[in-house]
């Protein structure tokens, strides 16, 4: 195995391994996210974990209904349909999320046979609207993305997204293998779906 390769899944894992530690503290998500709220409360001792919290988290806890461009609401479940999920909250004002969306394409039209992949727009109806990224896509050669609104906030509620870009990655039983704020490098995004297929 070349070094280089050795080194991806290494990487790979330690991402996976770091998130799914993270999660095993992070309970406040168990219990959705008020983006009102400032404080995080800190994660409990292992000893103090119940076998309740040690659960691993399910999507279907967090199951937030998004629309798609014509205005129907659907589940991520719904968009997963058994597949691993990529879902990528995003929106066009953010820097990051502009940078990383070629990425995100590259990996679709690889692994899209395997993978399911949603790309939510947090459309806020202010900073960021459904017409406006509609456009965006369509001016930067994305409009052949699944690309879904999340026009009630649902989505980046569920999921805690105080910050963008936001993306998720949960496998084919539906257990929610980690979060990532920030940007997710070609390199990255492929060693973690390398891990989830």
């Amino acid at each position: 195995m070349s070094r280089g390769k050795r080194g991806s899944i290494v990487a790979a894992v330690a991402l996976l391994a770091v998130l799914i530690a993270g999660f095993a503290g992070y309970s406040v998500l168990r219990t959705k996210v008020d983006p009102s709220e400032t404080t995080i409360e800190q994660p409990k001792s292992s000893a103090e974990v119940s076998e309740e919290e040690q659960k691993p988290l399910l999507l279907a806890d967090f199951d937030a209904t998004v629309y798609t461009e014509s205005g129907d609401p659907i589940t991520l479940s719904q968009i997963a349909n058994g597949r691993p999920l990529v879902v990528n909250l995003w929106a066009t004002w953010c820097p990051y999320c502009v940078q990383e969306m070629p990425d995100f394409a590259e990996a679709m039209a690889r692994e899209g046979d395997k993978v399911s992949f949603a790309f939510i727009d947090v459309t806020d109806g202010k900073r960021e609207t459904k017409e406006g990224a509609t456009e965006w896509l369509a001016e930067n050669g994305f409009e052949g993305l699944p690309v879904y609104f999340d026009e009630d906030l649902a989505a980046a509620r569920a999921f805690g997204a105080r910050s963008l870009p936001t993306s998720v990655f949960v496998s084919s039983e539906g257990e929610i293998l980690g979060i990532r704020t920030g940007v997710v490098n070609a390199e990255l995004l492929q060693d973690v779906l390398s891990v989830m297929v």
